[in-house]
């Protein structure tokens, strides 16, 4: 081989090596809108079960402090 094609794959080999360490690097990176709409999807779970137990006590109060029709008789 030419001392001039030893040169190319050396910077081709060099390259290489940075694109690599460059992937490598990226899997490491956390992917913070995905974490943040997780986060948020967590949240209104929350938030819909909370309000699921105050309309089911709503309605257990209300269910109890409704008279019978047939209780007025």
């Amino acid at each position: 081989m030419s001392s001039d094609m030893e040169a190319k794959m050396s910077v081709l080999k060099r390259l290489w090596t940075r694109i690599v360490r460059f992937v490598e690097a990226l899997e490491g990176i956390d992917d913070p809108i995905g974490d943040y709409m997780f986060s948020v999807g967590k949240r209104i779970d929350k938030l819909e079960r909370g309000l699921d137990r105050l309309e089911r006590q709503q309605h257990s109060r209300l269910g109890s402090s409704v008279v019978p029709d047939h209780a007025e008789s």
